[in-house]
């Protein structure tokens, strides 16, 4: 999973992208950088981002431990009554 997209505003990221020097979260701009960490709440996940391998791996940890919960789900209801 390549994140692509500005953390703050999903706009496409330049070629050099601004990027937190604690956990590599990648930005399009300063402002945006400085957005997200004050009002975007990336300081409250920052360390969970930078201690969980970068932004790339902390995503797709994230989807993955989503997709196995909608699985399990899944399966408990198909197995419901057996």
């Amino acid at each position: 999973m390549i994140l692509t997209l500005c953390t703050a505003c999903a706009a496409p990221l330049p070629d050099e992208p601004m990027q937190c020097a604690e956990c590599a979260t990648r930005y399009c701009s300063e402002r945006c950088e400085r957005y997200d960490r004050r009002r975007g709440g990336h300081g409250k996940i920052c360390g969970a981002v930078a201690s969980g391998g970068g932004a790339e791996q902390y995503h797709a940890d994230k989807k993955y431990k989503e997709a196995v919960a909608v699985a399990v789900e899944a399966c408990a209801d198909d197995t419901k009554g057996q």
